[in-house]
């Protein structure tokens, strides 16, 4: 099935060197070209990630072999085809994104795919350092969470502020979604010390 938002990518791919996928997707919804696809936020989000990925993969392969669009979460760039830029080989992500079926994944799918993204990410990143009792407990208090939670209540918090400060929410904030990432590790470490 050939993706509506292939041209309007396109086009966006040609005003500046480097997108990000949550700076297209702000750009495509200030442009009308993505709306609400899900009354629940989880598989909203998933869904218009998904188009877009989807979209980027279709226009990669369109654009072979004269030139070649780099695809990464943190850096989308559309560059003239080098010899060793060929599509050829397995890519999983791309193949993922390719397939049709995998829009409609379930809110549960959804909630795993992202533990395991969060769990990978955290294995590439140095261990938090564990906070004293007195900054713990402010934290806490600052996440409006009891001095009694668990580490299931942190990241039952973490994803509700994750949800309202991504930086593909129309109320995201890049530099409050990190500062909170940070947090959540901090009292991640520092609550299963308390745990123990």
């Amino acid at each position: 099935m050939l993706n509506p938002l292939i041209d309007e990518i396109f086009e966006l791919i040609l005003t500046k060197d480097t997108w990000m996928v949550h700076t297209l997707a702000l750009q495509l919804q200030q442009q009308g070209a993505i709306t609400t696809l899900d009354p629940q936020p989880e598989r909203d989000l998933f869904k218009r990630n998904f188009l877009i990925m989807n979209a980027l993969y279709q226009l990669q392969q369109q654009l072979q072999p004269a030139q070649h669009l780099m695809i990464a979460s943190l850096q989308i760039t559309l560059t003239d085809a080098a010899p060793h830029k060929s599509l050829q080989g397995v890519d999983p992500l791309r193949d993922y994104y390719l397939d049709w079926q995998n829009y409609e994944t379930s809110r549960d799918e959804i909630e795993e795919l992202l533990n395991d993204f969060w769990q990978r990410f955290a294995g590439n990143k140095k261990p938090r350092q564990v906070l004293d009792s007195k900054a713990y407990s402010k934290l806490l208090q600052r996440w409006q969470l009891t001095q009694q939670c668990s580490l299931k209540d942190i990241q039952k918090r973490w994803r509700q502020l994750a949800m309202q400060h991504h930086p593909d929410k129309e109320t995201g904030d890049t530099e409050k979604f990190k500062a909170l990432k940070n947090e959540y590790e901090q009292l991640k470490a520092s609550c299963s010390t308390v745990d123990n």
